[in-house]
């Protein structure tokens, strides 16, 4: 599956650089959090160091995002799967 647009929200955004986003998909959290799946929320204003509270078909997680270039990661910080 691919980033479904128009599921992710800003819940949070904080002068110090981190902002807090929730992204729901019918995909599982290993799905979502493949490398570069989240390439085509550049119009979301992601940043390092922004956190995403996932909710997918098998838990939930909050991960952090990376960005090099033109390529986002999210990183693994805390899961209920």
């Amino acid at each position: 599956m691919a980033f479904a647009d128009g599921t992710l929200a800003a819940v949070h955004s904080s002068s110090a650089g981190s902002n807090l986003f929730i992204y729901t998909e019918s995909a599982t959290l290993a799905a979502i959090r493949a490398s570069g799946y989240f390439n085509d929320a550049v119009d979301y204003g992601l940043v390092n160091g922004d956190m995403i509270l996932i909710v997918g078909s098998d838990g939930f997680g909050f991960n952090d995002i990376s960005v090099s270039g033109s390529t986002y990661t999210v990183g693994e910080a805390l899961t209920s799967a």
